[in-house]
């Protein structure tokens, strides 16, 4: 049987400074603590560990690590290697730290690849495998009431969780097994393991409410909720719904200017000012995100597709290289970026996304593309207007957060964080409740001018 290494954590203290020591267990039941601080691990201490032969030479000041078949060399202080005679670079440097020679995790797991090894999770919670072998997860869940939360443990890296019709699907980007299926007072009506991700299929009348990702160790944990059969058919709203999704949120802090203001930040504030000025005016408001918490792309508009929004406002805050770029922009949907700079707009905003494929639903683009462009064009129109903001434009390129959305959706750039006259000007509380006022204006004037099917204010 192949061997699966399993880092524990344990806290150490000493000199003031404090170190972590990481447990490994093998299956012998051995153990041995291996020395870290911060996001660096000691790097030979995980060679010696997975039983690979370190040398060193004093003429060059680099180390080899070899194994019956691959060789990798390198050197504290350089970023890069060279793997079998082939020189590589590395995720990031290698450092010499007192008697250690310590990396990050990405970086030490480039230089077990080579060799045979998988390192997966963080420098507080390390799983080492052998190459090949599928990482194992663990399923519980915990019902009470009208809610239920699935727990899965185990993971060898961060997953997304993609909302389906009957249920959802945990995705990664290698394969996985699961150990069992979660029991869990009907809550489950059976689960599917495809390989590089999970299907789980929920008993009628749950449905998925939420997900987050639980660190040290590395968790999901899924929140689902007992539809009451009063809601089955949810009766006619009498008002139009908007879905504001606040951009970024949780690690993804987004644009950050010189001055700390941070995207994730303006971007909440900004949607609960606009959020306030609808509701006076008697729309409907959800946001996607209540507070500083990580949501997936996906889920957004997962949400705003099972809420059957009238129309959907992705508020974000610009960054680009050139520090004198300025003014604000509204896109909408396409499968193709107006410019360059749209494109790259799209990139940096999509990042979030990891490896999802971003998938167009055509016929749904198809009959909102002329919605989702009058409304870029209300916003925009309105943004103009506003003393001290520099017209950019409607534009299109394919964001994420606004693919697979079933109703006109748009994603508004309200200025440039990495602009420092733009970042104090966003920082202003003035300034912010006129955007707000300013995107409100532009939304109900959209809501106004669509054919009569949900009564407007």
């Amino acid at each position: 049987m192949k061997r699966l290494l399993v880092l524990g954590l344990s806290l150490l203290l000493g000199s003031g400074i404090a170190a972590f020591a990481v447990e490994v267990t093998a299956v012998s039941g051995s153990k041995v603590e291996i020395f870290s601080r911060g996001d660096l691990v000691d790097v030979l201490a995980l060679l010696q560990v997975a039983g690979v032969k370190v040398g060193f030479s004093a003429a060059s000041g680099s180390y080899v690590a070899s194994t019956e078949s691959h060789e990798v060399h390198f050197t504290p202080g350089g970023s890069l290697a060279v793997v079998d005679g082939e020189l590589v670079s590395l995720p990031g440097p290698v450092r010499q730290l007192e008697n250690h020679v310590v990396a990050t995790v990405e970086t030490a797991a480039a230089i077990l690849k080579p060799l045979g090894f998988r390192l997966v999770g963080n420098a507080r919670a390390l799983s080492l495998l052998v190459a090949g072998q599928v990482p194992v997860l663990e399923a519980s869940v915990l019902a009470s009431g009208e809610a239920a939360t699935l727990l899965l443990s185990g993971l060898p890296e961060k997953p997304r969780v993609v909302p389906e019709a009957d249920g959802f699907r945990v995705v990664f980007s290698q394969p996985v097994q699961l150990a069992s299926s979660p029991s869990g007072a009907g809550v489950f009506s059976g689960v599917q393991v495809q390989e590089r991700e999970l299907r789980f299929f929920l008993a009628s009348p749950w449905q998925l409410a939420s997900s987050e990702l639980l660190e040290n160790p590395l968790r999901l944990s899924v929140r689902v909720v007992r539809q009451a059969a009063t809601l089955a058919k949810p009766q006619a709203r009498t008002q139009p719904l908007v879905v504001l999704d606040p951009g970024h949120g949780g690690e993804d802090e987004g644009a950050k200017g010189q001055g700390g203001l941070v995207e994730k930040n303006l971007t909440l504030v900004l949607s609960r000012l606009l959020a306030a000025q609808l509701q006076k005016a008697g729309v409907a408001v959800r946001l996607t995100r209540e507070g500083d918490e990580a949501m997936a792309l996906a889920d957004r508009v997962a949400l705003a597709n099972r809420l059957q929004a009238d129309c959907f406002v992705s508020i974000h805050a610009n960054a680009s290289p050139a520090r004198g770029a300025r003014g604000a922009e509204t896109y909408f949907m396409s499968a193709e970026a107006t410019d360059a700079e749209a494109a790259q707009a799209a990139a940096r905003e999509n990042a979030a996304a990891g490896d999802v494929q971003l998938i167009l639903w055509e016929l749904a683009h198809v009959a909102n593309m002329e919605a989702s462009s009058r409304l870029a064009l209300e916003l925009q129109t309105r943004l103009n207007q506003l003393s001290g903001i520099r017209d950019r434009g409607v534009k299109q390129a394919p964001f994420a957060v606004l693919t697979g959305t079933t109703m006109p959706a748009v994603l508004v750039e309200v200025g440039f964080l990495s602009n420092p006259e733009e970042e104090v000007r966003l920082s202003s509380p003035a300034e912010q409740e006129r955007l707000a006022a300013t995107l409100a204006e532009g939304i109900l004037a959209f809501l106004r001018s669509r054919p009569a099917a949900t009564p407007t204010p």
